[in-house]
């Protein structure tokens, strides 16, 4: 055998064995415990649905799941960090749909969710809830809005901070219905709830059930409307932007939650990843947990969760450019 034969030979053994070892660990996935890096605070919204969750998935999968929270830049700072991550399977990231929102706004290209990672799958959706102070007498959302404009300069509208997904959806909303309103940015929406309440705001977009149900059943508040296509279960009572609001049919927006890898992850584990999400998302205590944050499940493969997130991306980039809300 000539000696060029005898290297093509061997080189071609070497790619199959690697490929036999590779499937193998595939196979075997997960041996060993998994980092979930979740950018964002302890007991906030995510973490407190992503604590819940991955409990239920480390049992399925059958290995630990260990949390590291990595706050700040809207999850940019956690989005970084899975960038330089090896496509492993052992180091994920739970993300909102500020993946989608963050890299736009702070100009991270290299952040694009479509390009950097792939979705492993999609979990829960959380609508916004339009809140207005007890003071405010609206009947309803569309009432509400024909307020604002009359008057802009009465209302103040509070966020969870400049950027957030709530502002951005308050923004949105305002310019398809050629309404302003003053925006005043909080550290988040616990202290923007607050101040509502004590009426020195006049309206917000909360994203977090379990922190508004309290102000909303104590009358402290007034909840006019959600914005996602069909009403929450956790408020079947309060109607949808899209349902009661003209120039707002069909709207849908709001705070949604995706298990992410680095690119590259294999397929295979992709799958895995998923199919123990989507078990855990029928649990009946996950499902009582996740009632009470008003979040429902999103049944979806990792390929329809990863084309969701990429119209998303799409859709909320170009809203930041057209209203100009970069962050620095």
């Amino acid at each position: 055998m000539s000696k060029r034969r005898l290297a093509a030979s061997l080189a071609a053994l070497s790619l199959t064995a690697s490929g036999a070892v590779w499937a193998q660990s595939t196979d075997n996935y997960p041996s060993k415990p998994i980092s979930l890096l979740i950018g964002f605070a302890p007991g906030g919204p995510t973490d407190a649905i992503g604590r819940v969750l991955f409990r239920k998935v480390s049992e399925l999968l059958g290995q630990p799941i260990v949390i590291e929270n990595r706050p700040g830049a809207g999850g940019n700072i956690a989005a970084a960090e899975l960038l330089r991550t090896a496509p492993d399977g052992y180091k994920l990231m739970y993300g909102t749909s500020s993946v989608t929102t963050a890299p736009a706004l702070f100009s991270r290209d290299d952040l694009n969710p479509g390009k950097a990672f792939v979705a492993a799958g999609c979990s829960v959706a959380v609508p916004l809830i339009l809140l207005v102070s007890k003071s405010n007498k609206a009947p309803d959302a569309r009432a509400f809005y024909g307020e604002i404009k009359q008057d802009p300069q009465r209302y103040f509208m509070g966020t969870s901070g400049n950027g957030s997904v709530d502002h951005l959806v308050g923004m949105e909303i305002a310019d398809k219905l050629d309404v302003n309103a003053e925006t005043v940015p909080y550290s988040g929406n616990g202290p923007a709830l607050t101040d509502l309440a004590g009426g020195n705001t006049g309206f917000m977009y909360s994203g977090s059930f379990n922190s508004a149900m309290p102000f909303i059943q104590s009358g402290q508040v007034r909840a006019l409307a959600v914005t996602s296509a069909h009403r929450s279960e956790a408020l079947p009572d309060v109607p949808t932007l899209s349902e009661s609001v003209p120039g707002l049919e069909s709207f849908d927006a709001g705070t949604w939650q995706v298990l992410l890898a680095p690119k590259g992850t294999p397929t295979p584990i992709l799958h895995k990843l998923n199919d123990a999400l989507q078990t855990a998302l029928k649990d009946p205590d996950v499902l009582t947990s996740l009632r009470f944050q008003g979040a429902e499940a999103m049944d979806m493969t990792p390929e329809q969760c990863q084309q969701y997130v990429d119209a998303e991306f799409v859709r909320w980039t170009a809203t930041v450019e057209r209203l100009g809300l970069k962050l620095n």
